[in-house]
């Protein structure tokens, strides 16, 4: 793993001993000898991951201008900092993630065009939706991104044999920031006032809204790649997407329970095995 430069870490009470929230600026190794079909070398399953890279951008930019809305009414410094490492760190997955989906065009994918279709998603929520319930779907989505990362290393023998090793050890690095700052919004969210109801039907409504667009683009690489795919290979990505689906889906339930907190899932062990292995991603600035 390659990250260039580690910025500031910020560290809280309120999170797990061990545990900051650090900025690293991550640089890709040989990112175009990545194959086209990077996970399970199936398309299927490759064509859904990339789709999921494409409304990360935009997403991460809604992220941060939500969460930023409400800064100025925090005076705990801890909080401020929290809030800074958060926005920072959701900069440079941006970064990231438009480099590698700038790759994709070589295989033909019309990435300007799913980009600009993924912005338009995010700018209707953005809206129609008021600043709070604009941060209760960060909070959300935040716990969608936590659990996936959750998975990542929960998995961590599965993930190593289906995923190229320059991807496995990006999307490693993407998780383990998404886990050290995955109750940032949702603490924000309640600290400004947010409430029960208002998070569950953000939740509903955000679930709806992204899945469209999610499923619209992923089709859309799928149809216009001009691979055959066999039975064999739609029988394979079924059964990872039931693998991947089981691990998932009673952790993001979990946040439709009134006591519901991101640290409810107890995955600093992690983050801890993380950072012992590999300097680079422990370094403190």
């Amino acid at each position: 793993m390659t990250m260039t430069k580690a910025f500031p870490a910020a560290e809280s009470a309120d999170l797990p001993e061990g545990v900051v929230v650090q900025p690293r600026r991550y640089e890709f190794e040989g990112l175009e000898d990545i194959p086209q079909y990077w996970f399970a070398h199936n398309p299927i399953t490759t064509h859904v991951e990339n789709a999921f890279s494409i409304l990360i951008p935009p997403g991460e930019r809604f992220f941060i201008r939500s969460v930023r809305h409400y800064a100025d009414q925090v005076t705990d410094p801890d909080t401020q900092e929290l809030i800074r490492a958060f926005c920072q760190q959701e900069a440079l997955h941006t970064k990231a993630h438009n480099e590698l989906n700038a790759s994709f065009k070589r295989f033909g994918i019309d990435v300007d065009r799913e980009i600009a279709y993924a912005d338009r998603s995010m700018a209707v929520i953005a809206r129609i939706l008021s600043p709070k319930s604009q941060l209760a779907v960060t909070a959300f989505l935040e716990h969608l991104t936590a659990t996936g990362a959750h998975m990542m290393f929960q998995e961590a023998d599965f993930m190593e044999e289906k995923m190229h090793p320059e991807m496995l050890r990006f999307w490693r690095w993407h998780a383990a920031e998404e886990l050290e700052h995955k109750a940032v919004a949702f603490d924000l969210y309640h600290r400004i006032g947010g409430g029960y109801v208002r998070r569950v039907l953000c939740a509903v409504a955000t679930a709806v809204l992204l899945a469209v667009p999610f499923v619209r683009i992923a089709r859309r690489m799928m149809h216009e790649d001009p691979h055959n795919v066999t039975a064999a290979e739609r029988e394979e990505a079924r059964a990872i997407d039931r693998k991947l689906t089981r691990a998932q889906l009673k952790p993001i339930l979990g946040f439709f329970k009134r006591d519901f907190h991101p640290w409810n899932a107890h995955d600093e062990a992690y983050l801890r095995e993380w950072y012992a292995a590999d300097e680079t991603a422990a370094q403190r600035s």
